[in-house]
């Protein structure tokens, strides 16, 4: 055996589903990387598909490197006595495994102390997977996990098959019942088994059964295939974000084209677009900006090339999409029927959230308070208040029932439908934006009223009724409203207050709702900054969001020149220096030394004109204006003790550089800056 060799483990399983491929290939990765700690390896590679995941490391030892470490323990006088060892040696002695005939007496740094020889690694990679592969793979981190047959073991999936492999022999291990082999399946169209001895043969011997385990060659051959087949007809693919879950869907795509009945296209686009996406993971097609009677069907049968088996498979997902569009015609005839307001009715007998009353008292404060926020973004009170007053109305329809994620599309259309103004519907749509991070904002002021409304009933209510999320649960997804709260004001760019906004709400959240709502604003921020400045504009108190991105692009920008470093080295010396000195307040008259004199006279010519920069916005401006402070501080600091032995002149030019310190932290804290 050479010194170094190719560690390859891959694990064969019934299909996983599309969000679990992922969190299963970085798991084994990560239990990999942790059972070989201490063994020197090289470069890691990881392959995942539905019914597989693999990792294969280079280079990897041997065997552990073999260590020996002089352990000192108690004193020799606790440790030795009338020539013989004590209790206190032979217990240190059991607990570092040695014999008591091998401990040794040693000079230590606070005196003499008994010390024992302590031989650690030594075992061979081959021992080490051996008894580690199975809780590695078992231990996997899975939101839910199922039985199999007579097992007591849990997985995401049955497991099938398990090849491990060093320097190409296999290595005398189980998971799950499952012994250790070299052996593996390719497609479930492609029969025979496959027998490997590395992680390249595995690969290639897979592709050639129909198996692309490399996942970026998976994507760019569906994004390929999905742009040559919309080319085809002159069309354009749409719900590209699809090919995210699609590609965890397959082992090897074929994209199939099919068709359905063009009198459906009367329904709602977007009923169309959604159902295509959310129930039959399929792509819809776009002409001159019109969805088309058609979409492309992203298929793992690997002999869908052939026009039969195509036409098989495009008349198959044709019938299951038709079922649900024929029934979606059916609900939207059936909802139009009632008013949007009639539909609202039965929200008295939803319940909202424990003790929280009915989905009806939510809408009704929601409407209340969308008017009363709509000044702050720029809206009509009475269009904010008559869109927060529909706006759940549509959650009892038998649409949203059967298409939940159309929820607030459907209440749009039936307001549109009941002749409701336009931007009542339209902000009806738009209060469920953001759905999720990263996704986009409403677009109206009336959408952004009644968006922010809901988010802060909803966490307001929550925490007034103690349900807070705990730990990493959050059953009622008040991270969610929270970061969507953040999202909302930023792209409103009104600047608001967080804690006064909060406390519009009917309902009392507390110290803690704010804490909480500011910690999603600090990600949020840190997003597109660095910590450290981030926490440094946070320290300076405020509460604006819109004020705080600006303080923080504005910190980032002066980051970015050489001037920052010299600067920050001032400012944290100031800082430190007045750490303990809480008080602004210093006479002008008793400053004695012409550099005492000529930083007050800096400050007071900077100070109000910073801080009315920032208080227009002005970031850029006003950080401009205080960097003229530097010299000036710096001169200070070179020519006198600001800790001067005098308590009054002491108490004058610390006051004098609190003030200082007090207008640039207007801006940020450079306390926090690394």
């Amino acid at each position: 055996m050479s010194e170094t060799a190719e560690l390859f483990i891959a694990v064969r399983c019934e299909e996983l589903p599309a969000r679990y491929v992922q969190t299963a290939a970085k798991g084994l990765e990560k239990a990999v990387r942790s059972m070989l700690k201490g063994i020197a390896c090289g470069e890691v590679r990881t392959w995942a598909t539905p019914r597989r995941i693999a990792v294969a490391v280079a280079d990897v030892a041997a065997a552990r490197p073999v260590e020996e470490k002089l352990v000192t323990g108690p004193p020799e006088a606790a440790a030795f006595r009338d020539g013989a060892w004590t209790k206190a040696a032979l217990g240190f002695a059991r607990g570092k495994g040695v014999d008591p005939s091998a401990l040794e007496i040693v000079d230590g740094p606070r005196g003499r102390v008994v010390a024992a020889r302590v031989r650690s690694g030594g075992e061979t990679t081959v021992e080490r997977v051996a008894a580690g592969l199975e809780s590695a793979i078992l231990g996997i981190d899975f939101s839910k996990t199922m039985r199999w047959g007579t097992r007591r073991e849990r997985w995401a999936r049955p497991l099938q098959g398990l090849i491990a492999l060093y320097n190409g022999t296999v290595v005398d291990c189980s998971v799950a019942g499952i012994a250790s082999g070299r052996e593996t399946l390719g497609h479930r169209l492609t029969p025979g088994p496959i027998v490997v001895s590395s992680a390249d043969e595995w690969e290639a011997a897979l592709l050639a059964h129909h198996v692309m385990v490399d996942r970026s060659a998976r994507r760019a051959r569906i994004e390929a295939d999905l742009a040559a087949s919309s080319d085809a007809i002159g069309a354009r693919v749409g719900a590209l974000g699809l090919v995210d879950e699609v590609v965890d869907l397959v082992e090897w795509p074929v994209v199939v084209t099919a068709n359905f009945d063009p009198q459906l296209l009367q329904l709602p686009s977007r009923l169309l677009i959604e159902s295509m996406g959310v129930h039959q993971r399929v792509f819809p097609l776009f002409k001159e900006g019109e969805l088309l009677a058609r979409f492309l069907v992203v298929t793992n049968h690997p002999f869908a090339t052939d026009p039969e088996v195509a036409h098989i498979i495009a008349s198959g997902n044709t019938k299951v999409l038709a079922a649900r569009f024929y029934d979606a015609q059916f609900f939207y005839a059936e909802d139009r029927k009632l008013a949007l307001t009639a539909h609202g009715a039965a929200l008295e007998k939803m319940r909202w959230i424990r003790d929280g009353g009915t989905m009806a008292d939510k809408q009704s404060r929601v409407g209340r308070l969308a008017g009363d926020l709509a000044p702050l973004f720029g809206a009509d009170p009475a269009t904010a208040r008559r869109a927060g007053a529909l706006s759940k109305c549509d959650l009892a329809t038998q649409m949203v029932g059967e298409f939940p994620e159309l929820q607030g599309h459907v209440g749009k259309l039936l307001a549109r439908h009941d002749g409701e103004d336009e931007s009542v519907a339209v902000a009806i749509e738009e209060h469920y934006l953001p759905r999720f991070s990263g996704d986009g904002t409403p677009t109206t002021p009336a959408g952004r009223a009644v968006a922010a409304a809901d988010r802060i009933d909803t966490l307001t209510g929550c925490f007034h009724h103690g349900l807070k999320p705990r730990g990493s649960a959050d059953p009622l997804g008040l991270r969610r409203a929270a970061v969507g709260l953040v999202a909302i004001v930023l792209a409103s760019g009104m600047r608001l207050q967080l804690d006064a906004l909060l406390s519009r709400s009917e309902l009392a959240g507390g110290d803690a709702l704010l804490t909480f709502v500011m910690a999603r604003l600090r990600n949020n921020m840190m997003e597109r900054h660095p910590t450290d400045i981030v926490d440094a504009v946070l320290a300076s108190g405020d509460r604006d969001p819109v004020a705080l991105e600006g303080r923080a692009a504005a910190m980032a920008a002066l980051a970015r020149t050489p001037d920052f470093e010299p600067l920050k080295q001032t400012f944290k010396r100031l800082a430190n220096i007045t750490k303990d000195h809480t008080q602004t307040d210093y006479d002008a008259g008793a400053l004695v030394d012409p550099a005492e004199k000529a930083l007050h006279a800096a400050l007071d010519s900077v100070r109000t004109a910073a801080a009315t920069a920032a208080e227009a916005g002005d970031f850029d401006g006003a950080i401009a204006r205080l960097r003229t402070l530097k010299p000036p501080v710096d001169a200070l600091f070179d020519a006198v003790m600001v800790m001067a032995e005098d308590p009054a002149v002491r108490a004058n030019r610390l006051g004098l550089l609190a003030s200082v310190g007090a207008a640039f932290r207007d801006i940020a804290d450079f306390k926090h800056l690394s």
